[in-house]
C-alpha cells in the first residue's frame, strides 16, 4: 500500500489487491503486534480495521477523511504470524460524511467486526 502516514508504517507493513473488483488490505501479524497474553492486541486490529473502513472506493486522496465515530466487535483473535485481511464496504454517502462497515479475517475465519462514519473535509493544501 502506498504510504500514507507514520502511523500507517508503525504498524505495517500493510498490503493491498483487488478482488473480484473489491479492495481488500492484508498485514502479517509480527511479533510488534502481540500483547502480553500472546495474541495480536486489540488496539493493533482496531487500528488496522479503521484504516480497511478508511480505503473506501470513492475516497478522494486529496481530501482528508477523518474517523467520527468507529464501533468494533472482537469475534476472535489474531495470532502470531496469522496473514490478515480487510475489507469493507460504504452503506451510506453523503457529501460530508461516508458510513462504511468492515470485517477482519484469518481466511474464513472471523476475527474483527467494526462499522465507522467518517467526515469529508476541505481538500488539503
Amino acid at each position: 500500500m502506498p504510504r500514507r502516514s507514520s502511523y500507517g508504517e508503525l504498524i505495517g507493513p500493510v498490503f493491498e489487491k483487488y478482488e473480484d473488483g473489491e479492495k481488500v488490505l492484508g498485514i502479517r501479524v509480527s511479533e510488534k503486534h502481540i500483547n502480553m497474553g500472546g495474541i495480536a492486541h486489540g488496539g493493533m486490529l482496531a487500528s488496522f480495521a479503521d484504516m480497511s473502513l478508511g480505503q473506501f472506493e470513492s475516497r478522494d486522496m486529496n481530501q482528508l477523511t477523518v474517523t467520527v465515530r468507529m464501533v468494533v466487535d472482537f469475534i476472535s483473535v489474531g495470532r502470531l504470524g496469522d496473514w490478515i485481511e480487510g475489507r469493507s464496504i460504504v452503506t451510506r454517502e453523503t457529501k460530508t460524511m461516508v458510513f462504511a462497515e468492515a470485517s477482519v479475517t484469518q481466511g474464513a475465519h472471523l476475527i474483527v467486526k467494526a462499522s465507522a462514519v467518517f467526515k469529508v473535509l476541505k481538500k488539503r493544501r
